[in-house]
């Protein structure tokens, strides 16, 4: 295990957590620290691992997961917030105007990759946005859940946006403040398909697209930016 220290450091005047280089990948030194236990888990027969890159739907899926789990029994995922619930290893690295957690293409085209040789439900953001109930349903029976239309239905309804932004065991509000400021950024903002339409210029989306193809050119996988 290699580690470089590195102090904690101030960005824009915001106070940054200390990190630390294991096997060349940037870490919070927390998770250097444990990266032993990290490295020689075994994960058991029936582990599910839920791997998502940052803001594609994770605590979405992980509240899915916990009340198929449950049955639809909401009050048993009302226990403990989503960080506390679900153990989980992120891929932190501070951000410097580049972009953060490693490259998005070559996350997507590996796990996809990975799914002809390995039992693994790919699972697209868009898809569940539009048809939530289905893809549900597909996740059950992947876990192993057979469920009913009336458990669907619920868990459809609590894992909406909506009732998920309200939701204090799953919007992070109970994280303080000073770690997670919800009044410069809500950690759960709109959870749309196609708003990179009011943020992106023609000119940028013209760069995206040229970037994409060039980075997406060998894969059958292919995404819907739009509904």
């Amino acid at each position: 295990m290699a580690l470089h220290d590195m102090e904690d450091f101030t960005f824009d005047g915001t106070k940054r957590l200390s990190v630390n280089y294991v096997k060349g990948i940037l870490q919070p030194t927390d998770t250097c620290d444990i990266w032993d236990k990290i490295w020689n888990f075994q994960a058991k027969p029936d582990d599910l691992l839920i791997s998502t890159y940052p803001k594609a739907g994770t605590t979405w899926t992980q509240e899915i997961v916990e009340l198929i789990q449950n049955e639809g029994d909401v009050e048993k995922s009302k226990r403990a917030p989503t960080h506390q619930r679900f153990p989980f290893l992120e891929m932190k690295i501070p951000s410097l105007g580049s972009v953060c957690w490693g490259s998005w293409h070559e996350h997507v085209k590996g796990w996809w990759e990975a799914k002809d040789k390995h039992r693994i439900l790919y699972l697209f953001y868009e898809d569940m946005k539009k048809n939530p109930k289905h893809e549900i349903q597909k996740l059950a029976e992947f876990i192993g859940k057979k469920l009913d239309d009336k458990v669907l239905d619920k868990i459809v309804h609590y894992t909406s946006f909506d009732v998920m932004k309200q939701n204090p065991m799953a919007n992070y509000s109970s994280i303080p403040a000073e770690i997670m400021d919800h009044s410069i950024s809500p950690f759960m903002r709109k959870g749309a398909v196609g708003d990179w339409k009011k943020h992106f210029t023609v000119a940028q989306n013209e760069r995206f697209d040229e970037d994409y193809k060039k980075k997406m050119t060998d894969t059958r996988l292919t995404f819907h930016f739009q509904f």
